[in-house]
């Protein structure tokens, strides 16, 4: 009893705090009562509440620059990042050490090494002669400043003296910058990099925008073709019921990877066309439950009374039968969001997406990379596998929750 009323008392404070009266807080009481009733009893759906609620503060959060409000993501995705190149340092290290015997004691070495000026003027316009410092003295540290400039053919040891040697087949020395490809998880790039030097997180947190923004408004267009759909067939019967699924039934009977294949193959590859399509195949499974639903619930006394007094099939539909099957649209709507979250992943893995980020595409382009740069594929993967397993677990625990069949079940 105490805890009720302690509960109890922080809605009244909430309410309080917001404006509102006793009587207009009731049904916020209720609302949350029952959201906080959710998350203790149902672990894993209140596990995809929060694993959905991340990612979409992600995907909104980190638009902009700066890393958007979150402040994360500090990167454009499409920004190119370059490095101090090893062949260019090597060039300039093997013309600075010309003449130099080669039995010469480290500290020397050191001493000509640590001069930026060897490296020349491109280097210090892009401002990495002290990278390349640095990375003589590791050499020299290690022991191996010499036998990795003869290993590239940069220099050879004639009578004890280091001769520098310009190599033909020695490329890269004529730009002091490369791509910053394939580079593993640091302070600057938290996941890394790609092969073409794209930061990894930038592009997943833009590509979870993408698989958000597609999967949202793809369920959304078929679950509301397929609701308006199901209600008419289920309301009216007969006839058009007749029409309305043997018409569905045929879009049925294409399967789904395949009528999205024919679609892409027509289509421009474009975030719009992906969405449509996906949005066609959440038609008729949407139909075929609201249309149980309705079929069920036209018969209910309410429903009949609603008709003796005189009420047309719009307003029967639209105020006696539609807010009955709100639960089962919550349901299914969750649910459908993961799947197609998965099938715009598979069509862009596919080379049939959009052009933009996406965690397929990135997937697909990690795989040559998968042995030697595991990261390439694997934030991407995660990524994809988090948010689909939020949908797909909040999804069951709204259905457990919704369903009178399954309420307390698990």
């Amino acid at each position: 009893m105490s805890q009720r009323t302690g509960a109890s008392d922080q809605l009244d404070d909430f309410a309080a705090a917001e404006g509102l009266r006793l009587d207009q807080a009731t049904g916020l009481r209720r609302g949350l009562v029952a959201f906080r009733n959710f998350m203790v009893k149902k672990r894993l759906g209140a596990a995809g509440v929060l694993i959905v609620v991340v990612w979409s503060l992600i995907a909104v959060g980190t638009v902009g620059d700066g890393g958007g409000w979150l402040g994360i993501g500090r990167y454009d995705s499409r920004s190119v990042f370059e490095i101090a190149s090893v062949p260019y340092a090597d060039d300039k290290l093997a013309n600075a050490l010309d003449g130099v015997s080669a039995d010469a004691s480290d500290a020397d070495l050191r001493a000509i090494v640590s001069d930026p000026d060897i490296f020349g003027a491109p280097a210090a316009d892009v401002n990495v002669q002290g990278e390349m410092v640095e990375y003589a003295l590791e050499q020299i540290e290690v022991g191996l400043l010499l036998d990795t400039l003869i290993e590239e053919e940069q220099i050879e040891i004639h009578d004890g003296t280091i001769v520098d040697v310009d190599s033909l087949l020695a490329a890269g020395t004529d730009n002091p910058l490369i791509t910053a490809s394939l580079l593993g998880p640091s302070g600057k790039h938290w996941f890394g990099t790609d092969r073409a030097g794209h930061d990894l997180f930038s592009r997943v947190t833009e590509g979870a925008r993408l698989s958000l923004y597609i999967g949202f408004f793809a369920t959304l267009i078929g679950v509301f073709a397929g609701t308006a759909t199901g209600l008419v067939s289920g309301s009216f019967g007969g006839s058009v019921d007749l029409v309305i699924n043997r018409i569905l039934d045929a879009v049925q009977s294409f399967p789904p990877i395949a009528f999205l294949l024919l679609i892409a193959s027509i289509t421009d590859p474009s975030a719009l066309w992906v969405t449509l399509s996906l949005s066609v195949l959440g038609i008729a499974p949407t139909n075929r439950i609201v249309r149980g639903s309705v079929i069920q619930i036209r018969e209910m006394p309410y429903v009949e009374a609603a008709r003796t007094i005189g009420a047309t099939s719009t307003r029967i539909m639209g105020f006696h039968i539609l807010p009955n099957i709100f639960a089962p649209l919550i349901v299914i709507f969750s649910i459908t969001i993961g799947a197609f979250i998965l099938a715009e992943a598979a069509l862009s893995f596919l080379g049939l997406g959009t052009l933009d980020v996406s965690w397929g595409k990135m997937i697909a382009d990690g795989r040559q990379f998968i042995v030697y740069s595991p990261w390439t594929s694997l934030w991407a993967g995660l990524a994809l596998t988090s948010l689909v397993f939020g949908f797909n677990v909040l999804g069951d625990a709204l259905r457990d929750v919704l369903d009178p069949r399954l309420r307390g079940s698990r």
